[in-house]
Order: C-alpha cells, then structure tokens, then sequence
C-alpha cells in the first residue's frame, strides 16, 4: 500500500508531464467509447430496422421453401400455407409472441390505361397485425390502406415512388396488375393507387408495390398465405422463441421450419463483420499510439531519476520494489486516464446525441440516417482494463531499464 501511494504522489513530481501522459490516455479512452457507441447504435438500429421494416423476429414457412433458398419476394403461393388461420391461432398463444402476420408475395406485371407497364413485386398483408407488429412504411403521400379487407373491385394499393413514376401514377389512379395464379392461369385485378411510399431501398422502390391479404388472394386465386411472421416482445428472446416454435409446429404435415431474421438478412451479418473490423482497427491504432507515447513518458522519467533509483538500491531496496514503483507509477497512469477518458466520454456521447446530427443515406438507401451514439457500460469498464494492460506493456522497458542500473554507475550518473 505505501509503495502505491508513494507511485501516486511520484505523478505529482512532473506535473506537466503527467497531464499530457493523462490526456492521451484520456483522448484515446474517449475515442474508443465513441466508436463502440456508434457501432452499438449502427447494429441495434440496423437489426431493429430490419425487423420491423418487414422481415420480423422469425418467419414460419414450409421446410422446402426454406430448403431451396429461394429469394422471399420471388416465392410462389404453391409453397405456400393453406392453414395459416390455424397456425396464426396457436402461435399467437405462446407468451412473448406479439403477432403473428400473414404474408403473401405476388409479382407480375402492372399497367396503366395509358398503356404504361412495368413489373411488380408486391407484398400482402393485414394492416391490423403489421402495425401491431411494427411494420412501418414510409407514407409519402395519399393514405394508407384501410384496416378492413376490400370488398371485390374496390382494391387499393400502396406503390413505391420509383415505381409509380414509372408508371406515371398519383393517388387516386387506377391501375391493372396481372400476375399467374398456382395453376397457370393469367389473372388481372384493377386497383386504385391509395398512397405513396419509400421501402428505404432505392432499387426496391422501382417494382415494390404493398396490397391487402384479400386482394393478393384475389389476384392469385388462392385462401392462403406465402409464409407467417412472427413478432416477439423482445429480440433477444429470438432463439428462445423458435426453439419454443419449433417444438410447436413438430409432426406438422408439410413440415414447417422457423427461420430467424438473421439467416433472411445476410446484409445484417456482413455488416457487424465490417464494422467489427474497423473497430478492431480504430483500437489497434489508439493501442499503438498510447504504448507508445506512455512508454516514452515513462522512460523519461526513469533516466531522470537514475541517482534517485541508485539510492534506494544503496539503501537496502530491493529490485523487485524499485521495479515494483515504477510499474504502479504506470498502472496509476492508467487508472487516471482511463477515468478521465470515461468521463470525457460520456459528455461526448451526450453532446453528439443533443446536436441531432445526420448523416447521408448510405449506399443504395434513399433516407438520411441520424448519428447517434450509444452508453456501452460494458465499454466503460473494458478500457478501464484495457488501458491498465497498455500502461503495463507501456512500463516493460522502463522496469527493464531500472532492473539493469548498477548502485555504483546510478549514484554517479549525471
């Protein structure tokens, strides 16, 4: 304990030099927080997106459909599930489960009467269940889709911009998709546009159109449903949900697999590996910078005091301890900063979040995205340690250094 007090006070010695050792370690402290606050926020806010932007907790589909690979806005109703009204029932009486929502896929071609056409990748679902599950759609103009299901010709849809521009429609004009129901056959549905929405995807926006459940079967002649999406009170309980699912659904003929979010988004995996690489980058870096720069600082010290160190040696002082002092002189360096850095970082964090900044959209995206900056407690405490490890590696050559003086050259060192 007097060895750590006496290290304490030895900072206090050089105070100048010290501050500076302190703000490095403050400044590369802070930095580390900001960037895994931002990467916390990039995947939460990229997960929750993608859940409630459409693909939902988990989906319940027929085992050969999630067998063939086959892309989701591409699969046939054939595949489909004709006692989705059963299997709603049942897994929407499991606990933790919010909603379970019926979709089903249509594309085909959509034309206009002046002669304008252009395929279509249309979605259907209940409006009821979707808001109740999160689903949201950017609506730009016009109105959304009514709750209830439409009574027969008075279908209405919901097109994206890009499509509707190239279909050179507006709210309350009509238009005739055709699409080719399971056996074969071309049907064709007249629909009132009813709204205009952004999917967020610019090349989805050019063929993306959003129908009701009842018009979709319409469209395909079909009482069924493309797949069930399921929603949970809280994501974390994903796995748990579906291995509970599972259990559920076992003997169902045809066999019925539950596919996580993650396995339908392999975007959301390849980003978390890009941004986990550019935070082990950012940190190898601040790593090197405060090694370096601490390992300096100290060295500096030590051949300040060499006759200092000679005279302890002179006076009965062990290596070990002498080495000992220097080695505490660095892990209190460390200790310091590393709490200077936290709080730096947290007024940080506070401050970026109170300017509401925003940043472009990203590739491919049509809306700007907000930079905002999550609190990682696991963060605060990790460069804490992470900091006292640097400082120790920091301190091996000083402590070499000092271990290798002799009394007689250290007394008489100038």
């Amino acid at each position: 304990m007097r060895l750590a007090l006496l290290a304490l006070r030895n900072l206090t010695r050089n105070r100048r030099r010290t501050a500076i050792s302190l703000a490095v370690i403050a400044t590369g402290t802070a930095a580390l927080l900001l960037t895994a606050g931002f990467v916390a926020f990039s995947f939460e806010g990229l997960s929750e997106a993608m859940i409630h932007g459409g693909l939902g907790h988990l989906e319940v589909v027929r085992q050969s459909t999630a067998d063939s690979h086959t892309a989701t806005l591409e699969r046939s109703v054939a595949e489909g599930l004709d006692d989705w009204e059963a299997l709603q029932a049942r897994i929407e009486a499991l606990p933790g489960v919010r909603a379970a929502a019926p979709t089903l896929y249509a594309a085909g071609m959509a034309s206009t009467a002046s002669g304008k056409s252009a395929a279509f990748l249309g979605v259907a679902g209940d409006p009821v269940r979707e808001r109740r599950m999160g689903f949201t759609l950017k609506l730009r103009e016009g109105e959304a889709l009514a709750d209830a299901p439409p009574r027969e010709g008075e279908d209405r849809v919901l097109l994206a911009k890009g499509l509707a521009e190239s279909l050179g429609l507006r709210p309350g004009d009509r238009m005739t998709l055709l699409a080719v129901d399971p056996d074969g056959m071309l049907n064709a549905l007249d629909a009132v546009v009813a709204g205009l929405v952004t999917t967020g995807v610019q090349e989805l926006d050019t063929r993306y159109l959003k129908l009701h459940l009842a018009s979709a079967q319409r469209l395909l002649g079909s009482s069924g449903a493309s797949n069930l999406l399921v929603t949970l009170d809280r994501t974390d309980r994903t796995e748990v949900a579906r291995a509970e699912l599972l259990r559920l659904l076992a003997g169902h003929q045809p066999p019925l697999a539950v596919v996580p979010w993650t396995a339908r988004a392999p975007f959301y995996g390849q980003v978390r590996a890009l941004y986990k690489g550019i935070f082990a980058f950012l940190g190898s870096i601040v790593f090197a910078l405060v090694v370096l720069a601490t390992s300096n600082t100290l060295l500096m010290a030590v051949m300040e005091r060499v006759r200092e160190f000679g005279t302890l040696r002179a006076l009965g002082t062990s290596i070990s301890q002498v080495a000992g002092l220097v080695g505490l002189e660095a892990l209190w360096l460390g200790l310091l900063g590393a709490l200077l850095g936290d709080a730096l970082g947290a007024v940080l964090i506070v401050v970026l979040n109170a300017l509401a900044i925003t940043m472009p959209p990203p590739p491919g995206a049509v809306d700007p995205i907000d930079l905002q900056v999550l609190f990682v407690p696991e963060a605060f405490a990790g460069t804490i340690v992470l900091m006292l490890v640097v400082l120790t590696l920091a301190s091996a050559a000083p402590i070499v250094r000092v271990a290798r003086l002799r009394i007689v050259e250290a007394l008489t060192h100038t």
